[in-house]
């Protein structure tokens, strides 16, 4: 990351910063990014590409202690893999039967239940170097599926494009007439997320992988695999874990 990037980066924060607080532009839990975003001229994507300079912005209010997405992807093997496990795995959407999708949250150091039938674990499979979906029978645990994944490269690649640098900005805030306001006041900038640190925090479970798979149910597109956001999350207070560098911005 040049200097000059860095310089323009936390100039962009500070004159957020200098407005005290401001109203929030979106009224859920993405409020505060979006809000921050647009003030610091980020236009919204969904690019694998950084935000702004060189940056990934992330935001957070100060009391919450909630999992943040690290970066979204869809699984990169076998093709068409979306596909295949909402029509194997999901479950039908309660007003169209002929439409299926699955959400559900995994980790590798521990099964969850799904649908009442199955359990998901991610499998860190370092001999081929590959994070499986593992799908496992919920009462049995025997295992019946590990096919969908992440090659270690296509993480890696993430990683270096999307995380590189890290601007996490925290803000307080405070409610008026049923409106939420934001103080953008800290900022911490992180930077060289290594592969060997990612795997070493999914294999503790440190990391959250939740798939998002639904429908589309109308339009030209009408019944193929939607994804909603299928990514990798991790606790705000574990995010320092992930990056070899951190440092304040004053």
């Amino acid at each position: 990351m040049s200097n000059n990037n860095r310089e323009q980066m936390i100039e962009r924060f500070r004159q957020v910063k200098a407005l005290g607080f401001v109203k929030s532009n979106r009224k859920n839990n993405t409020g505060i990014g979006k809000t921050f975003e647009d003030y610091v001229g980020v236009v919204e994507n969904n690019a694998d590409a950084p935000d702004l300079f060189g940056y990934e912005i992330k935001s957070h209010r100060e009391e919450a202690a909630s999992y943040i997405t690290l970066f979204t992807k869809s699984p990169n093997f076998p093709r068409r893999a979306n596909a295949y496990l909402k029509d194997k795995y999901g479950m039908p959407y309660p007003d169209n039967a002929g439409l299926k999708k699955l959400h559900t949250s995994m980790f590798a150091s521990k099964y969850n239940t799904f649908n009442g039938t199955y359990s998901f674990r991610l499998i860190n499979d370092r001999e081929s170097e590959a994070i499986r979906i593992g799908v496992y029978d919920l009462a049995s645990k025997k295992p019946l599926d590990c096919s969908v994944g992440y090659t270690y490269g296509c993480l890696e690649k993430v990683l270096n494009k999307k995380l590189k640098d890290l601007f996490y900005v925290s803000a307080e805030r405070k409610f008026e007439s049923g409106e939420e306001y934001f103080f953008f006041n800290k900022a911490e900038i992180y930077s060289n997320p290594t592969l060997d640190r990612l795997l070493t925090m999914i294999d503790k479970g440190l990391i959250m992988y939740d798939i998002r798979i639904g429908s589309y149910r109308s339009g030209k597109n009408f019944g193929k695999p939607h994804d909603h956001g299928s990514g990798f999350r991790i606790m705000e207070s574990n995010l320092r874990l992930l990056f070899e560098t951190r440092s304040e911005v004053e």
